[in-house]
């Protein structure tokens, strides 16, 4: 399983729990809404952080297999030119 998303889910377990915990409080409501807009919050911020990381990943891993696609490029190239050593 991908590190990511164990990580994403439990994030989202958490913050579920989290929802649940607040809403079953002995609070008012005004003070349960504060506190999920405030959690809800964080949780978006964290999962942007992580959709953000998620990005970057592919990104370096997209880059590296078009760098070796233009290598192997280059290759066959080269060995066309020097007399069909391919």
């Amino acid at each position: 399983m991908n590190s990511k998303n164990l990580i994403g889910g439990l994030l989202a377990g958490a913050a579920i729990g989290v929802a649940i915990g607040m809403l079953l409080a002995p609070r008012s409501g005004k003070e349960t809404k504060a506190k999920l807009v405030k959690g809800s919050n964080r949780l978006a911020d964290s999962l942007k952080g992580s959709l953000e990381d998620s990005i970057d990943s592919l990104k370096g891993q997209f880059n590296d297999m078009v760098d070796g696609v233009v290598k192997k490029g280059k290759e066959t190239a080269n060995g066309v030119r020097e007399g069909g050593k391919v």
